[in-house]
């Protein structure tokens, strides 16, 4: 009899059943698509602003909860996020401390302004909107189980590369699909279920930039990661499937649309999206249990020098998020480069590290790239001239993270209880 449920994919994930049922989530989600044309994100040689929507934009919300401990994560089709108002809304209106507001970094969304003391109707309406999908999620909480997955696919290439005279230059189209290296290929998945077994959400981390189209694209589209969560979704019917960002910041993808055909250049976004969303499924079946717990967090706002003038400084916010003792999240905001990521999961002693980029958790403005050593000395877009932060930046960070998760782990001691 269980065999048969399980073939009627009624318990794709057959572990999860047993798991803790202390914790309650919710879910939500809101359509961001802007309602007329605005500049795009990305691509200083584009011509064009949005001319409508080829694909809707989402910010989905996802609340966690154990005891009195909160916390959020919303995902949006942006290229990049910064909302000091979002997170003291989260934190006063809602009682959700931690707030990861992740964007995919495509660079056919609209562009969001990141100084506050620029007047945007559209920064104004989609406050409004994730604020509302917050509250929708934190007043429908069920009791949930969580799951833990992994995967590998290569879809995408360094596109920092080596010449000859020592120095690194981007190479940001590769239509013959070279995989150029080093990347990281793993997929990371983080599954949400109801007591019923159902999968209420699905939240995908890859790192790969969200650019298979071109800058001669002028329709709104959330790019390979809108076809991943769509694909995934239709078969996995009610699902909310979410997309997180990881170090992508030297991290160009395999699959290019640049032909300036709308049909043609949308068709290789949906082959990208659909070799994922395949992976991704196949993964799915393997995800394990994972015991929950209480969510503790450490939340940092960084002071580092600027690169190239000594006398200015930037901030950099970072959160640490650890959900019993098995997952930890650390989340940044800004590109920061793959070898990165492959530190933190490296280093960080739990069985599943998630190492978010582009978030925005802490404060802080947006930073831009931030280049691991190697990286910074050979030099390259993204890795030099334009960069702002100082070199060796994230090391730092790094630590940081490490010490708050030994500390939550109960392996060093610390009179900070935050």
């Amino acid at each position: 009899m269980r065999a048969a449920i399980c073939a009627a994919a009624a318990c794709l994930a057959p572990a999860l059943l047993a798991a803790d049922t202390g914790l309650r989530a919710g879910v939500a989600r809101v359509e961001i698509t802007p309602g007329g044309p605005m500049p795009m994100y990305g691509y200083a040689g584009r011509k064009c602003q949005g001319e409508g929507a080829h694909d809707p934009l989402y910010a989905k919300a996802v609340v966690l909860a154990w005891g009195d401990s909160r916390m959020a994560i919303v995902t949006l089709d942006l290229g990049s996020i910064v909302s000091d108002r979002l997170r003291a809304q989260a934190a006063e209106k809602l009682n959700i401390p931690v707030l990861l507001l992740a964007a995919s970094h495509t660079h056919s969304g609209p562009l969001f302004p990141l100084d506050p003391a620029v007047e945007s109707l559209y920064r104004d309406e989609l406050e409004r909107k994730v604020l509302g999908a917050l509250s929708e999620a934190a007043s429908a909480m069920f009791p949930a189980r969580l799951g833990a997955g992994h995967g590998s696919i290569q879809l995408g290439y360094n596109r920092l590369l080596p010449r000859d005279d020592g120095r690194s230059r981007a190479l940001f189209d590769n239509l013959e699909r070279v995989p150029y290296g080093p990347v990281d290929p793993e997929f990371m998945l983080l599954a949400i279920e109801d007591d019923q077994g159902a999968t209420r959400a699905l939240l995908v981390h890859y790192a790969a930039h969200a650019v298979v189209l071109g800058p001669k694209s002028c329709k709104y589209s959330a790019d390979y990661p809108g076809v991943m969560q769509a694909r995934v979704e239709a078969e996995m019917p009610g699902t909310q499937v979410m997309f997180v960002q990881g170090g992508a910041g030297d991290i160009n993808p395999l699959f290019q649309g640049r032909s300036g055909n709308e049909e043609q250049d949308f068709a290789v976004s949906t082959k990208m999206g659909e070799l994922l969303a395949a992976n991704v499924l196949r993964a799915r079946r393997e995800v394990q249990a994972i015991e929950a717990g209480e969510i503790r967090h450490k939340r940092d706002v960084i002071k580092f020098t600027e690169r190239w003038n000594k006398t200015k400084t930037i901030d950099v916010g970072i959160t640490t998020v650890l959900i019993g003792r098995d997952i930890a999240i650390a989340a940044t905001s800004g590109e920061l480069m793959h070898k990165l990521q492959i530190m933190w999961k490296q280093q960080a002693d739990v069985r599943h590290a998630f190492f978010y980029g582009y978030t925005f958790s802490s404060g802080g403005v947006w930073p831009g790239y931030i280049p691991d050593l190697r990286s910074a000395a050979y030099g390259g877009y993204g890795a030099d001239a334009t960069t702002r932060i100082e070199v060796g930046a994230r090391p730092p960070i790094g630590r940081q993270d490490l010490s708050v998760l030994g500390y939550r782990l109960g392996r060093l001691q610390s009179r900070d209880r935050n």
